[in-house]
């Protein structure tokens, strides 16, 4: 259990600094896409995992 939670907290903690936009030139405009990576997956699966934990006991 508690391996499961460092890697699910790993993964989280670790895909925070990538970036989903590369440098543009000048004469583009900047525009905010919002990307997040999959990251709702793993909160979501970890919910599902405390939840499926918690039944258990």
């Amino acid at each position: 259990m508690l391996k499961k939670l460092f890697i699910i907290l790993a993964v989280a903690f670790l895909s925070a600094p990538i970036f989903a936009q590369a440098g543009f030139d000048d004469d583009v405009a900047d525009v905010a896409v919002p990307v997040d990576g999959g990251i709702t997956l793993i909160v979501g699966g970890a919910i599902a995992l405390g939840f499926k934990a918690s039944k258990k006991k």
